[in-house]
């Protein structure tokens, strides 16, 4: 192998990891808001397991579906309650 063939080699390897650095730095930024949205709904679906359990709760059926567009509403899938086809 010469020595312009394992330049041209190197080059390229650089570049190849150069790009997969780029895509990396990408999805972590998808994953990031990911999971802000994961812990967002696990600390809702806490809050309202914890309310739901307690003996003494004031968790009425109009809380908890107030409390489910809350979630629904933050992960931007509130459904559309108009007449015709299911949009969610």
């Amino acid at each position: 192998m010469s020595d312009d063939s394992k330049c041209e080699t190197f080059q390229a390897r650089v570049k190849k990891l150069r790009s997969l650095r780029e895509q990396l730095c990408n999805q972590t930024s998808e994953w990031s808001s990911a999971f802000e949205v994961r812990d967002f709904v696990i600390d809702e679906l806490q809050d309202m397991h914890r309310k739901l359990s307690e003996s003494d709760s004031d968790a009425t059926p109009e809380w908890c579906k107030e409390k489910v567009e809350h979630i629904l509403d933050y992960v931007c899938s509130l459904p559309d309650t108009s007449p015709g086809e299911d949009n969610v």
